[in-house]
């Protein structure tokens, strides 16, 4: 202590001062206590009651659907070996995006439904459906637009629903929305490909060997055009209209290995699977003739030259 009684800049912090400190750190603890117990029960906000689905089918157990709709012929899809298959009315490939906006309708969360005596039904057009849907056994109606939203009329097991248009319109789209697009599927190691002026096979070490041979062509330009090919897809589907075919594209693919328990790969019955495409027009648009689904697939002109020709860049 000095003369005048002043503590040196080394004495300990006076009572008063310790005690200040104290109340400051009590305090921001409890400000932040406060603001934790806000952030975790949020005073004011109620918890949304959990809307359950449609129905107590889960999209991946599903293995048929059905359609009918007024005036066309009814639609049977099939799931085979992960694939889903249109049985009816021909037998194809169906368009797995369609597929999947049909399979999404089982788990929608839709919170909008009443009841509707059956004498009532017209009023939301469900007494003559513009589509009706089997999920496996499950039977799901469409009826009209609501009024005042974009959303249509379904009825389900008793009850109307006010559901999503994008369900309608997969449920009411037309028969050519459900082929699939791609010109070719995976199904199976593709090991050549056969054009009218060229081929392709594929050597031993996965590298790909050209006829005629032309050395300025990179690996990677090689590999481009095969998977060109592979996810070709068409502008629209339709079916076969009779034109002759001009010219022809042979696909040959190996069998893959399949999978067995545990993840083990056993190897597949050997033997090769050959797909063949026929070219019917090149313009003013390309179309492909698939004899096995009795369809044509519809590409931009200028497609033929990324998909038949195979040139440097």
């Amino acid at each position: 202590m000095s003369e005048f009684g002043y503590a040196g800049a080394n004495a300990e912090p006076t009572g008063w001062l310790v005690n200040s400190r104290w109340w400051l750190n009590a305090g921001l603890a409890a400000l932040i206590a406060a603001l934790a117990l806000v952030l975790v029960f949020k005073p004011g906000h109620h918890k949304a009651p959990v809307v359950p689905a449609l129905t107590t089918l889960s999209a991946g157990q599903i293995g048929h659907i059905r359609l009918l709709r007024p005036g066309q012929p009814e639609i049977d899809l099939v799931k085979s070996g992960g694939r889903w298959i249109m049985t009816a009315p021909r037998r194809a490939r169906a368009n797995r995006f369609r597929i999947e906006e049909l399979l999404h309708l089982a788990t929608a969360r839709i919170v909008t439904h009443f009841t509707v005596p059956a004498a009532d039904l017209g009023r939301y057009g469900l007494a003559k459906p513009d589509a009706v849907v089997w999920l496996d056994d499950e039977k799901i109606s469409f009826g009209g637009p609501h009024p005042l939203d974009p959303d249509h009329y379904a009825l389900y097991r008793g009850q109307v629903y006010v559901v999503p248009d994008h369900y309608d319109n997969a449920a009411i789209a037309p028969l050519s929305g459900f082929f699939s697009t791609r010109l070719i599927e995976n199904r199976g190691k593709l090991v050549a490909i056969r054009l009218p002026r060229l081929s392709l096979a594929r050597k031993p070490d996965g590298s790909w060997k050209v006829t005629p041979a032309d050395s300025k062509l990179s690996t990677d330009r090689i590999n481009t055009f095969v998977d060109d090919w592979r996810y070709a897809q068409a502008l629209s589907v339709s079916p076969y209209s009779g034109k002759p075919v001009i010219a022809r594209a042979r696909f040959t693919f190996a069998s893959s290995p399949v999978k067995a328990a545990r993840g083990h790969s056993v190897a597949a019955a050997p033997g090769k699977r050959v797909l063949v495409l026929g070219i019917v027009e090149r313009k003013p648009e390309l179309i492909f003739y698939r004899k096995d689904e009795g369809l044509e697939y519809h590409l931009p002109a200028d497609m033929a030259s990324q998909l038949l020709e195979l040139k440097p860049h």
